[in-house]
């Protein structure tokens, strides 16, 4: 795989999704219209993506981790960098739907509104697919057993973690509203009836797989059975 292209891609993608947050960060300082503030929480979520993005920065441009690199295979660059590039524009994406009620935790704005289009008609929470989705990439993109997986330990655990939370102060907060929205939307993966031509796709891929598994398992069964005899009478 070419490395150097791919920790490139990263670095730039990882940069930008700084920014990001630091700018919505400055908004949301500004609007001090927030009912239940968790700074404990601002701070762990934070530290947590300050962990994420400095750990492969520091592999890159300054420490040798030593002999923890590993090699993936080259073809597989194409196809995790369009992955990486997803993941970066659903992650802006689901920033732009929030708009003004996006924040830096579990804490909820005055007259916040239940945000439906977008992204968030498909998955209730689009970031954090996002999230794991780049801690998916980073173990493809920066190949080193200490920078590359970090990411998906920290994040995974996280990112259960805080929808949990987030779903049961959303429940309190919004009602029957918000429990209709999960019944009509996925968590993390779109419903049926979100996106029919994407399952369509999968599970046609799903069946000819299936069909080629047993096309090739019957081959190699009536080989076995040629060649027996011919080992049983060469015996004799």
């Amino acid at each position: 795989m070419e490395r150097a292209f791919l920790e490139t891609i990263f670095l730039c993608g990882i940069a930008l999704l700084a920014l990001l947050q630091l700018y919505y960060f400055q908004n949301f300082e500004a609007d001090r219209k927030i009912l239940n503030a968790q700074k404990k929480k601002r701070l762990f979520l934070f530290l947590l993506f300050a962990g994420i993005q400095v750990i492969p920065f520091i592999y890159l441009f300054s420490i040798d981790f030593g002999s923890t690199d590993y090699h993936f295979w080259k073809w597989l660059t194409l196809p995790v960098a369009l992955l990486f590039f997803f993941c970066i524009w659903l992650f802006v994406k689901a920033l732009s739907d929030l708009g003004r009620w996006w924040v830096p935790g579990q804490e909820l704005k005055e007259d916040l509104e239940l945000v439906r289009t977008g992204a968030y008609r498909y998955v209730r929470h689009p970031m954090y697919l996002a999230l794991l989705g780049v801690a998916v990439c980073q173990v493809f993109m920066i190949q080193n057993w200490i920078a590359g997986p970090v990411s998906l330990f920290l994040v995974t655990p996280f990112c259960l973690f805080q929808i949990r939370r987030e779903e049961r102060l959303l429940i309190r907060y919004f009602g029957d509203e918000y429990e209709d929205y999960c019944i009509k939307t996925g968590m993390l993966w779109p419903r049926e009836d979100k996106m029919p031509i994407i399952r369509k796709l999968l599970r046609e891929l799903y069946g000819r797989l299936i069909s080629l598994l047993e096309i090739m398992f019957g081959f190699l069964s009536r080989l076995f059975r040629k060649k027996s005899p011919g080992s049983v009478d060469g015996s004799l």
